[in-house]
């Protein structure tokens, strides 16, 4: 085990909450990261030292600031779970890294299982804009990483899970789509730009595609265009 790591264990054990914050402090990004997942996977492992662990990492991302490192690993639903309230201080929900993406923009297009289980938490997201004072995750929905994508467009364009959404959770991403389109426009070019590349993950998967494909009805939903256009585009690219 890494001294970094064992020095945090042996500093839980005593509830030296001082002298674990300050280890927290000295320690690297890298090393952060590694400490944060060890505390994740303990409040998963064990319910009810939960809050206590969320607490700790919360305290520990508000002193030190949201590290690139982190933005790159919330991908889940349970990951997102864990670190809301941190996400929740500072603006971090608008924090981004070298590829100017936020915590978004990488639970939107994790591509790690191709199952229900990896699919975005849309509908969790959705709730907190409606029953918090959420200004910071609702203008993290409209910014652009390198690629000039939100993080729905990365979603549309990139996620090759295809399995249809659950309905709460194909409501919720419609509701999304309506907060985004009222603070700014959709930039049209990214349509041309980017069905090549949900073309490319069709043929990946041998998908019959078809007007009804959840996708290509989401597509043509934030697009505002018709899903034949949709449908027709994906069909005339050239292999």
């Amino acid at each position: 085990m890494q001294q970094h790591l064992q020095t945090l264990i042996n500093l839980l054990q005593k509830n030296d909450l001082k002298a674990l914050l300050q280890h927290y402090v000295d320690s690297s990004e890298t090393e952060n990261t590694t400490q944060l997942a060890f505390m994740f996977q303990q409040g998963e492992i064990k319910h009810a030292n939960f809050d206590y662990y969320q607490q700790l990492a919360t305290g520990f991302i508000e002193t030190k600031g949201l590290s690139n490192s982190l933005i790159t690993k919330i991908k889940t639903s349970s990951t997102l779970n864990f670190f809301t309230p941190a996400l929740q201080i500072s603006d971090n929900f608008k924090k981004t890294d070298q590829q100017q993406r936020n915590v978004l923009h990488y639970l939107f297009t994790n591509n790690k299982v191709l199952s229900t289980r990896s699919q975005p938490p849309f509908n969790y997201l959705r709730s907190m804009m409606l029953f918090g004072s959420n200004n910071a995750l609702r203008d993290g929905l409209c910014q652009r990483d390198k690629q000039n994508l939100t993080p729905i467009e990365a979603y549309l364009f990139t996620n090759k899970n295809l399995t249809p959404l659950a309905t709460h959770e194909l409501t919720a991403l419609l509701a999304l789509i309506e907060i985004e389109g009222k603070q700014q426009a959709v930039d049209q070019t990214n349509y041309s730009l980017f069905i090549p590349t949900i073309g490319d993950i069709f043929q990946e998967q041998a998908l019959v595609v078809t007007h009804e494909l959840q996708r290509i009805v989401l597509i043509a939903t934030y697009y505002a265009v018709s899903t034949s256009q949709v449908f027709n585009d994906i069909n005339s690219i050239k292999k």
